[in-house]
């Protein structure tokens, strides 16, 4: 999931991830206004929709856009609602300024960026015919150009092909994907991109071949620039490497659209660009600081042009040297890191110091924004943040992590910042702030116990950063709320820890509400179904509460039956479908009704069932099968057909994703009927994980690959787990050091997040399953680092979510996952589904 869906599923003062009460924010005033006579009304959290009542509705076309800005909307709205209520015509509006804002500002989408009324034409002849009418009744507004239509005339009306009716289908890596119709009658994925591309089927209107000459002759002919790679984007414009024609320097080229990319103050990207051309202008000569080239405006939009310094992120450079995210360290790599670290924090402080001293708060500082040299200086880039010193102003926008309070302003905004990359530079965990003043304890503790910082360091970063936590009112925690007592591992304590993980689960149900039963990861509410499927929904909680020995109320597992048969579009995967469900229900001995969502799994075509992976695919399908002692051998049959070729996209290596689940269900195949192909088969689909994450190779992974890190669902734990059963079978030498390292990483690499599938507890759950003793050395330090993750919620123990954002009590992200690792770990119960023999196929009669 991209941050910004976790940013949008952020209601203020609640502890968790929800839909955002948009329809309770004020509206614009046609919002409450009923539908004509004879029009039929629909709405969700964005659009309110008013269909004419029309003989024939189209499923897709040409449609017609209108933009607007938060200033004039209501006046586009007003002229769009009386145009086509007297004449018929569909449309659809965005319900409030709130949503308007969200959908143009900085971290929105730029492929619907502006689309603020969408027109329905019944065709081509009503195309033409609202563009003439509606535009001569609009021409003079603004609103944000829309990058994936073609513009009409000077206005804010734009024109694209796309569906008219949702239909959706899922792609091979289990996402939903938008579609339409092709002539073939197949549905193929609506493209909605930064940029207008119709599919080649689609005929454009006579009507329109102006307006695409126009845009064909809208090119930059007299401008310097030539971009050589776009290297960023963003919904307020791009960022590319450019090439100077003038003097054949290499430039890095910042793009700016007008009304678009708006931030908290409401500031547009225009905005925000003239703020750093001020910034590099009033600090041009400092040795930190990229000389300012040019600033021009070029076919509407703006640019400035800096120089271009070569050089990594300072938090890629953390990624990559800082001995505590590596299982091969040494107290020498401690020093050696601390010395690089002081230094680089020294040049930091200084040119902040330089910045002040001309009177520019840079407002943003964070390691993304600050750049290292080969030769270890530094350079600071975006600074479109930047503020006047003088006028004491607040911080307008900062990465999570390093949001200064808001009673903080002008030079105090940097030198919070500046105690963040003190923290993150050492121990990159700065998210976990606003989750109360322990946390900045422990981070604390982090640092002095592994990394020699001289004396002084840590009075000085308690200094600047100030009292904590100062985000209790976003975040739902009272800032009085006593810090957390995590018990030190051990048989003693384990019962106690366990009730108080499983008493927060069950606090948190919302069995009165249908989409959810546990609070979990923005997934549920982005994926169908998603609120009871097995990793962000109830399935897996309830799975895993009985998994733990935890109580699980009948009430609860009724709302799964009930929601689950009520369900109008459900996907078939284990983690994210009725697969999952029903091994779930299964579990919790209500076979009656698993079998009854397994039937509705099989009856949806295999082509339906995206990919080879565990997760949605088609290996947790066939373990899922194998588990009910059903004939998996069509599933088996597709899964080996479809693993020699590599996916689209980008690789996606790991349990959950990968090839190793397909080798998972290859392997639990072979123990079953001993066939040799289907070792074959598991051990070429594991090599293919590793070959991808550089397991066994001298070229490592790239820095910031997930699978670097020991994780589950594409880390390395998930591989080592099912790498360990390929050796029970096949104990090549090769095969066996790899899962070593993987051991020893998954023992001993410092984990910045707690979650089960990406953090932590699935770590530990690896350990578990590859033979670790309960309670030994390294599971015992895993498990008391959770605590890291954890805060006191309502009487119970509650886990920060993805992100640390909010809370989450789900199996994959949550709660549940870290109660299940716990239980594997101190009281060696039970892993997930299929990787351990106790979860296997009950082979049992199909009755």
């Amino acid at each position: 999931m991209e941050f910004i869906q976790y940013l949008q599923h952020c209601p203020q003062g609640m502890p968790f991830y929800d839909v955002v009460g948009t329809a309770a924010a004020a509206g614009f005033s046609r919002a409450d206004a009923p539908a004509p006579p004879g029009w039929t009304r629909t709405e969700n959290s964005d659009w309110i929709i008013l269909n004419a009542p029309v003989d024939r509705i189209q499923r897709q076309g040409w449609k017609i856009h209108a933009s607007a800005t938060p200033e004039n909307a209501e006046t586009v709205l007003g002229e769009v609602w009386d145009y086509c209520v007297a004449h018929r015509v569909s449309f659809k509006f965005l319900r409030s300024e709130q949503v308007l804002r969200r959908r143009n500002g900085k971290y929105g989408d730029r492929g619907s960026a502006g689309k603020f009324v969408t027109v329905y034409p019944g065709d081509d002849q009503q195309l033409e015919k609202i563009l003439n009418e509606l535009g001569d009744l609009l021409d003079g507004e603004r609103g944000p150009h829309i990058l994936s239509d073609l513009r009409w005339r000077s206005g804010p009306l734009y024109v694209r092909y796309g569906g008219f009716v949702e239909r959706t289908i899922q792609n091979e890596f289990g996402e939903t994907v938008h579609c339409v119709e092709d002539p073939q009658g197949r549905l193929v994925p609506d493209v909605r991109g930064p940029a207008f591309r119709p599919p080649p089927w689609a005929e454009l209107p006579a009507c329109l071949a102006e307006s695409l000459a126009a845009r064909n002759r809208g090119t930059l002919d007299d401008f310097p620039f030539r971009a050589t790679k776009a290297f960023h984007f963003s919904n307020g414009g791009g960022v590319y490497y450019a090439t100077d024609t003038r003097s054949g320097e290499v430039v890095v080229l910042k793009e700016a659209r007008p009304m678009a990319g708006l931030d908290q103050e409401g500031r547009d990207a225009v905005a925000r660009l003239e703020r750093e051309r001020w910034a590099l202008d009033r600090l041009a000569g400092l040795p930190w600081i990229p000389r300012l080239i040019d600033y021009r405006i070029g076919h509407e939009h703006y640019f400035l042009a800096r120089e271009y310094v070569e050089g990594e992120p300072l938090g890629r450079e953390i990624a990559r040297r800082n001995p505590l995210l590596r299982a091969d360290r040494s107290p020498a790599d401690f020093a050696a890191y601390t010395e690089w670290a002081l230094n680089i924090l020294g040049q930091v402080e200084r040119a902040v110091e330089a910045m002040h001293g001309r009177g520019v708060v840079f407002g943003d500082l964070h390691p993304a924004n600050i750049l290292v040299r080969a030769d270890d200086t530094i350079a600071f880039i975006d600074l479109e943040a930047a503020m006047e010193a003088d006028k004491n102003l607040v911080q307008a926008m900062a990465a999570p992590g390093f949001v200064a309070p808001p009673s903080y302003t002008g030079a105090e905004v940097d030198r919070y910042g500046l105690s963040c990359i003190r923290l993150a530079v050492f121990c990159p965990m700065t998210s976990l702030l606003p989750w109360g003043a322990d946390k900045f304890a422990q981070l604390l503790d982090v640092i002095t116990t592994y990394f020699p910082v001289p004396p002084g360091y840590v009075e000085q970063t308690r200094r600047d950063l100030g009292p904590a936590p100062h985000w209790s009112d976003l975040v739902g925690q009272p800032a009085d709320r006593p810090p957390l007592t995590w018990p030190a591992p051990g048989p003693a304590a384990w019962p106690e820890l366990r009730a108080a993980i499983a008493g927060g689960i069950l606090a948190s149900a919302t069995p009165d509400r249908t989409d959810r039963l546990f609070p979990g990861d923005v997934a549920q509410f982005l994926t169908p179904g998603g609120g009871v499927a097995f990793a962000h929904g109830a399935a897996g909680v309830l799975w895993a509460l009985a998994q733990a020995g935890a109580e699980v109320p009948d009430g609860h597992v009724d709302w799964l039956v009930t929601r689950t048969r009520e369900l109008a579009e459900a996907r078939p995967g284990f983690y994210d479908g009725l697969y999952g469900i029903a091994y779930a229900l299964d579990r919790l001995g209500r076979t009656g009704e698993a079998l009854e969502v397994l039937d509705r799994a099989t009856g949806i075509p295999l082509d339906r069932v995206p990919g080879i992976g565990l997760f949605s695919g088609l290996a947790g399908a066939g373990l899922a099968l194998h588990h009910f002692g059903r004939d998996c051998g069509a599933v088996t049959e597709r899964l080996v057909e479809r693993l020699p070729a590599q996916p689209q996209g980008p690789p996606a290596p790991g349990l959950m994703h990968g090839a190793s689940g397909a080798a998972l269900l290859l392997l639990r195949l072979y123990e079953h009927n001993r066939d040799p192909a289907l070792l074959a088969h598991a051990e070429a689909a594991l090599r293919r994980d590793l070959a991808v994450m550089g397991a066994g190779s001298d070229v490592p992974a790239p820095i910031g690959a997930p699978w670097r890190e020991p994780v589950l669902a594409m880390g390395g734990a998930g591989v080592a787990m099912v790498l360990r059963l390929l050796i029970e079978h096949y104990p090549d030498p090769e095969l066996i050091e790899i899962l070593d390292d993987l051991r020893r990483a998954a023992g001993d690499h410092v984990v910045t997040g707690a979650g089960l599938f990406t953090g932590r507890a699935g770590a530990m759950l690896a350990l578990a399953g590859l033979g670790e003793p309960p309670y030994s050395p390294r599971l015992a330090r895993q498990a008391g680092h959770l605590s890291w993750h954890a805060v006191p919620h309502g009487g119970h123990v509650a886990f920060i979510g993805e992100q640390a954002l909010r809370l989450s009590a789900d199996l994959a992200t949550g709660a549940a996952g870290v109660l299940l690792a716990l239980h594997a770990a101190l009281d060696g119960g039970p892993g997930l589904p299929f990787l351990d023999d106790t979860c296997t196929s009950t082979q049992r009669e199909d009755t």
